[in-house]
């Protein structure tokens, strides 16, 4: 199969420029591995985007955008991207099911968590360690702690403390994150942990689960902190680990012949909005329908 345009990844940039493709008449294929909404789906509030006043569940904004594609007769196909290469003047797609190529790939497919290192160890505590707020929604009456700083972690605690204990724990003196969502955290009962450095995590037998020591001194541990499980909000990173290294080398000559957009978070950086993601979504459509759709 041909397609003019392939999107990869339907988060807010994707479901944007697949609205916009459909209404300047372009064809094109919709590909999302997971949920249509991208990471709206773990947001626990959107307040900044417009015509939302009082802001919206991250997961409300998601199931109206996917209404949205539905009203415009939007399909998404579930496929995860395997491999992405180009040559011959085409994108050559290959997913788990099929192989397709396309004139032109709006990447839309946003970012992954970054892994924690030591001494967190993924297999010896695996069904306790985390990196998304997603499989956790459902707990009640456990204690969670959340390693990170920045406006994730806040978010995080504040979707998770209605039923849990939450803790905090920030390697610096103070968090990153926004002030009102460090506030609400607080009003909520989250507690907060700064300097705290994690150096040991210690697994308790059975269903006891864990304690996470902290050293803030040479030589002196400061105790631990029990919890049922735990959750990193350390960073995230561009999703590309499917493009081949030759089309990973020449995305940039690639971008500026209009062939690939890097639209939403897999190329804004530290700029993870909704609002930002719909608009890099938008402007790629419109510039693909401005210099023309075919397949040549």
């Amino acid at each position: 199969m041909t397609v003019p345009v392939a999107i990869i990844g339907a988060g807010p940039a994707g479901i944007t420029a697949a609205v916009q493709l459909r209404r300047s008449g372009i064809e094109f294929l919709l590909l999302e591995k997971s949920r249509a909404g991208g990471l709206l789906n773990e947001a626990n509030c959107v307040e900044n985007f417009p015509g939302v006043p009082g802001g919206v569940a991250g997961r409300l904004l998601a199931t109206r955008l996917k209404r949205q594609l539905a009203a415009a007769g939007i399909r998404v196909e579930k496929a995860r991207v395997t491999r992405l290469a180009y040559g011959g003047r085409r994108f050559t797609l290959c997913t788990e099911r099929e192989t397709l190529t396309a004139a032109r790939v709006i990447l839309a497919c946003g970012t992954v968590p970054v892994s924690p290192g030591p001494p967190l160890d993924a297999e010896s505590l695996r069904g306790r360690l985390f990196t998304g707020v997603l499989p956790l929604l459902k707990a009640r009456g456990e204690t969670i702690a959340i390693i990170g700083g920045g406006d994730a972690a806040c978010d995080y605690a504040l979707s998770l403390a209605g039923n849990n204990e939450v803790h905090i724990l920030v390697r610096s003196e103070r968090l990153r994150a926004l002030p009102l969502l460090v506030e609400r955290c607080r009003r909520l009962g989250v507690v907060l942990h700064d300097n705290f450095r994690l150096v040991r995590v210690e697994v308790l037998e059975g269903d006891a689960g864990l304690v996470l020591h902290a050293r803030n001194e040479p030589g002196k541990d400061n105790g631990g902190i029990c919890c049922q499980r735990l959750l990193t909000a350390i960073g995230r990173e561009p999703a590309l680990g499917f493009l081949e290294p030759e089309l990973r080398a020449a995305l940039p000559e690639l971008a500026a012949r209009k062939a690939v957009f890097l639209a939403g978070d897999v190329g804004n950086g530290g700029f993870r909005q909704a609002a930002i993601a719909a608009a890099g979504g938008l402007r790629a459509a419109m510039e693909i329908h401005e210099g023309g759709s075919r397949c040549t």
